[in-house]
């Protein structure tokens, strides 16, 4: 009889050790699903708040990748201030400091060129209507000046083939 008692409290002792184990388990899960939703939450929070940050940006004239390229809107600024043209007749007198150079080089002078030259009224004036439309601030009109620049004097140099996108 004493060995059966044992056995029986053995056995309630077991039983009660799964009903807790299933307890702690059932609460522990309740937790850790807790947690996922509020990790969800905070996932969703972070999300918008992303996007809000995204949609204060400026839009840009040009890509980030390389070699750097016009966007829409680059090209728009581009067409407005006559960019193209201007750039014809810049690198005709750039050309000279520019033989021998490679891609990258050209490419700091063309911007450097772009963001320090004084425009004249007409283009200086195409320019802040381009900002302003454009909701960018004149250096990024500067920018797009800088890349077709950047192209002409690479195309005289014949070295467009770094403008190549691979």
């Amino acid at each position: 009889m004493a060995s059966e008692l044992a056995i029986l409290v053995a056995l309630l002792a077991a039983i009660f050790a799964i009903i807790a184990a299933v307890f702690k388990f059932g609460s522990w899960y309740g937790e850790v699903n807790s947690d996922r939703i509020m990790f969800k939450e905070f996932m969703a929070e972070v999300r918008r708040d992303l996007n809000l940050i995204l949609t204060r940006l400026p839009p840009l004239p040009m890509t980030g990748e390389s070699p750097i390229r016009l966007t829409e809107l680059g090209d728009r600024i581009s067409k407005h201030t006559g960019a193209k043209d201007w750039a014809v007749a810049m690198a005709e007198d750039l050309i000279g400091q520019t033989e021998g150079m490679n891609p990258f080089e050209i490419q700091t002078i063309s911007f450097d060129y772009a963001r320090q030259f004084e425009p004249d009224g007409a283009l200086l004036t195409k320019m802040q209507e381009s900002a302003i439309e454009g909701g960018i601030d004149l250096e990024g009109v500067r920018n797009v000046l800088g890349v077709e620049l950047r192209d002409r004097l690479l195309q005289l140099n014949n070295l467009q083939s770094a403008l190549v996108v691979s």
